[in-house]
């Protein structure tokens, strides 16, 4: 087929084999797009003979060798792309003469040498990728001098020298990627002198010299990653104040300055930690979620508003400071917040009761201060991993609740504490028991010691007397009671102090207390009183293996939730407080989450009274809570993908897996199917397709290869649910929701149409058509085409703020005029499309650049 011009390959489960030795009688190809196909071999050479060739895209295979040298000489070249390969080998350049080329993604591979000097030389390149290769020497000067570069990533190399100093003064720049080199020198002043410039990351190299002002005046800087250089001075102020800042990574390094009392308002994550800034804590950082300030030199109090001004705080470390005063009780509104280490500064006064009140606080760290006065019994209620209030000045009796062997080492070095805790000697380290003599042998009351040693012998003669003779009446009631079985069950906590034992949750998993049922078993409301303190508590029991067996597929189902859930901790994910094991069945125990799933609120309760119904129709969520359900979710989402190492890629997002507590808060339920990435960025092998209809990515049913894109696409199908109030499978003619949303929105139908009616008319218009558009651009067909889970949070994060400013302005009775623009492609706009194999790299997608 001599005259074909354009053969598209990509995504298709080829055995492992080579492209065919005939194809190099396809001298008239201009496109040849083989990504993902389990290709094997050399890079074919015959590609060179391809003379009217445009765009090559062999990513995502297992060939091997070098890049020939002939393929620079493809005069009418405009994209080349061979990532994720196995290429080895300099990049040797004898002739060039594609001058053409707009995109060269040659990631994750073995290549070694230096970048061609000519590369430096290519007017019309707006991308260049090489990261993940071992690249060595100096990055061209010529390379900062592009007059059309937009996106340059390089991290993951050995790249020596400077950035390029011209670097951003001659194109609009907008990203910058350099992390793990060997780099030296300053950051270069004109990164954003083309004002697009939104992202520098460049951790993990020996940079040195201040944070440009050219930099900090960035005024479209979304992201700022510099962590673990050599970077000194102040951080000029224009970084919190005039940039649309979301996140900053400056941890390990040698900065100085102030922060301002209030925080820009997009900001989201901030670690400075380990540097030298000074001044006073911020008070305002309405949209932050994680602060990390430890060993700075920070001084003055803690804002007494700081739990009004950072409301979505989830991690908060300000130890190894000069901070002093007292802990302002408003702390306690920090709902959301998980970690707090307030250690190593000089806090005094008592430690607030109201702290027990803290949902979700599962580490806390007040160690090395001057805290005095007792500890609030309070703090039992809290469901803490990490505990250490060492090196205070805190005395009277440690509360029974804390005073346990998870504990024994978190009150070293406070003379004053005391506990009546029964355990062995040195249960608790350091801490004395609370039942010492006076010295004179007598009690404080006069009582001498002969006499009260006689009373205690006494007493405690008669309380075994007592014990011995209710131990035969009680065995005997006990037998009867006792579920059978119960001593073949073995129990596995995850939290400490339970609450509750094996008894209480065997004998709730009766008819009545079903809820919920699904493909590997049944989920039951089992109640239970608090043996600590007394308290009624309810629980969420899944129960797998109704049949009486347990096939292998169950097993590692069981295995995979317990051993994924058991060491997450995150506010937006289903805690599991522990797992029972029996011979024919296992069991899964989480906290009850009151309003259930967001499936039954979109779409109906199929359970009335226990039992399965027809779908009865609960009250319409309205816009704020539907929006507030997608923050949360994509949170606990985006926690997985980016900020657990490796990576946890869930398989079965969908809105049945997606429970909500009292307040709607969402959370990530259900990691069956859940899978630990082998390395960041690696696609994980898969034993069989998995996942639920309706929300299973393309790519599931031809690959066993996956990567988090697969969660990207099923939440994006919840976004359409959440937005439309269809179902996943309801698309009509069109088959699924997808499908018709994406029809619907290419057709340029009404989108306001396409939503469900509680929301259509609620003034919220403009976020509901974001979030709509949103889910469409989830759910693409190629994972490439999808945007990350932190670019999808990010964008729910600008929406909810925009919703939260109109409800303010409506209940003020006020009318909002001066919006912030979301940011997203706007219909109508147009994709060039290159290929769509390698994501950001051969497909242009104008107007989402400045997102992802």
């Amino acid at each position: 087929m001599t005259r074909l011009q354009t053969l598209w390959l990509a995504y298709n489960p080829f055995h492992a084999g080579e492209l065919p030795a005939s194809f190099k009688n396809l001298t008239s190809l201009t496109s040849l797009w083989a990504a993902h196909c389990n290709l094997v071999g050399d890079f074919p050479s015959y590609v060179a003979g391809m003379p009217e060739l445009e765009m090559l895209d062999l990513s995502i295979n297992m060939l091997t060798g070098s890049v020939p040298p002939g393929v620079w000489n493809l005069k009418k070249l405009q994209g080349l792309a061979a990532s994720r390969n196995n290429l080895i080998g300099d990049l040797v350049v004898d002739d060039f003469a594609a001058m053409g080329l707009t995109i060269i993604d040659l990631s994750k591979n073995n290549l070694t040498g230096v970048i061609p000097e000519v590369f430096g030389h290519l007017e019309n390149l707006t991308k260049l990728y090489l990261f993940s290769n071992s690249f060595s020497g100096e990055i061209p000067a010529s390379i900062g001098r592009l007059p059309s570069l937009s996106i340059l990533r390089l991290y993951g190399n050995r790249f020596t020298g400077t950035l390029p100093p011209e670097l951003g003064k001659h194109s609009a720049l907008t990203y910058v990627e350099a992390d793990d080199n060997e780099l030296t020198g300053t950051i270069p002043e004109g990164l954003c002198a083309g004002g697009q410039f939104w992202t520098l990351t460049a951790t993990g190299n020996r940079l040195s010299g201040p944070i440009p002002e050219g930099l900090a005046n960035c005024t479209t800087l979304s992201a700022l990653k510099l962590e673990s250089n050599q970077l000194s001075g102040e951080v000029p102020q224009a970084l919190w104040t005039v940039t649309q800042i979301s996140i900053v990574l400056l941890r390990n390094n040698r900065l100085t300055g102030r922060l301002p009392a209030t925080m820009y308002i997009n900001l989201t994550t901030l670690n400075i930690e380990s540097n030298q800034f000074f001044g006073s804590i911020p008070a305002t950082a309405a949209a932050l979620q994680v602060f990390t300030a430890g060993n700075n030199r920070f001084s003055g109090e803690i804002p007494a508003g700081l739990g009004d001004g950072m409301p979505l705080l989830q991690r908060l470390n300000l130890s190894g400071n000069q901070l002093s005063g007292g802990i302002p009780t408003g702390v306690a509104k920090l709902t959301q917040l998980t970690q707090m280490d307030m250690s190593r500064n000089q806090l005094a006064g008592a430690i607030p009761a109201e702290m027990g009140a803290m949902p979700v606080l599962n580490a806390l760290d007040l160690s090395s201060n001057k805290l005095s006065g007792s500890i609030p019994t309070a703090l039992v209620k809290l469901k803490l991993n990490s505990l250490n209030l060492s090196s205070n000045q805190l005395s009277g009796e440690v509360p029974a609740g804390l005073a346990t062997a998870a504990y024994d080492n978190s009150f070293l070095d406070n003379p004053g504490l005391c506990t009546a805790a029964l355990g062995p000697p040195g249960y608790l380290a350091g801490v004395r028991s609370c039942a010492g003599e006076a010295q004179d042998g007598s009690s404080s009351g006069g009582v001498s010691r002969v006499l009260r040693t006689s009373l205690l012998v006494a007493g405690s003669a008669f309380l075994l007397l007592a014990a011995a003779a209710s131990f035969f009446v009680v065995r005997e009631m006990r037998k009867r009671r006792r579920v059978a079985e119960q001593d073949d069950w073995k129990m596995t906590p995850f939290v400490k102090d339970l609450g509750f034992g094996k008894a209480p949750i065997l004998r709730g998993l009766v008819e009545e207390n079903l809820i919920g049922r699904g493909g590997s078993g049944r989920v039951y409301r089992v109640t239970y009183t608090n043996r600590l303190d007394g308290s009624a508590g309810a629980v969420a029991v899944k129960r797998i293996g109704i049949a009486g067996e347990l096939d292998e597929k169950v097993e590692r189902e069981f295995e995979s939730e317990a051993s994924i859930l058991g060491s997450v901790r995150h506010n937006n994910i289903v805690r599991l407080l522990c797992c029972l094991s029996g011979t024919e069945a296992r069991l899964l125990v989480y906290d009850y989450m009151d309003n259930g799933s967001l499936d039954k609120w979109l779409h109906g309760d199929g359970l009335v009274d226990g039992h399965l119904t027809a779908r009865a129709r609960r009250p319409a969520l309205d816009w704020a809570t539907r929006l507030r359900v997608a923050v949360g979710a994509a949170q606990g989402l985006c926690y997985m993908h980016h900020e657990c190492s490796p990576p946890i890629v869930h398989r079965d997002v969908k809105t049945s897996n997606i429970l909500l507590d009292s307040e709607f808060r969402a959370k990530v339920a259900d990691f069956g199917l859940a899978r630990v990435l082998a390395r960041t960025g690696a696609p994980e092998t898969m034993s069989a397709v998995a996942g639920s209809f309706g929300y299973m990515a393309p790519e599931c049913a031809y690959t066993k290869k996956v990567s988090e894109k697969v969660d990207v696409y099923s939440f994006g199908v919840v976004l359409l649910e959440l937005t439309t109030g269809k179902e996943a499978s309801d698309g009509g003619e069109h088959g699924s929701l997808v499908e018709w949303a994406r029809h619907h929105y290419r057709s340029g139908g009404s989108i306001p149409d396409a939503t469900h009616r509680s929301i259509r008319y609620a003034g919220y218009s403009d976020e509901v058509e974001v979030v709509f558009r949103l889910g469409v651009l989830c759910t693409g067909d190629l994972p490439s085409s999808r945007p990350a889970m932190k670019d999808v949070l990010q964008i729910l994060l600008n929406c909810s703020e925009q919703t939260n400013r109109k409800s303010k302005t409506e209940r003020e009775g006020g009318l909002e005029h001066d919006e912030a623009p979301l940011l997203l492609p706007q219909r109508g706009s147009r994709r060039k499309q290159l290929s769509n194999g390698t994501g950001i790299g051969i497909e242009e997608r104008r107007g989402f650049d400045s997102v992802v």
